[in-house]
């Protein structure tokens, strides 16, 4: 939680300062990470 608060913040303050590519590269490599773990639970679960 306290990454998401970290990447927040630069957003939030330092927006001229960030590259959207990097926001963008970090998001989506998020989100995969986030799905895979979603995926192998529920293969443990039998689903």
């Amino acid at each position: 939680m306290e990454k998401v608060m970290g990447m927040r913040d630069i957003i939030t303050h330092h927006y001229f300062d960030i590259d959207a590519e990097t926001v963008f590269t970090v998001c989506e490599n998020s989100r995969n990470a986030r799905n895979s773990r979603n995926s192998r639970s529920l293969t443990v679960q039998g689903m």
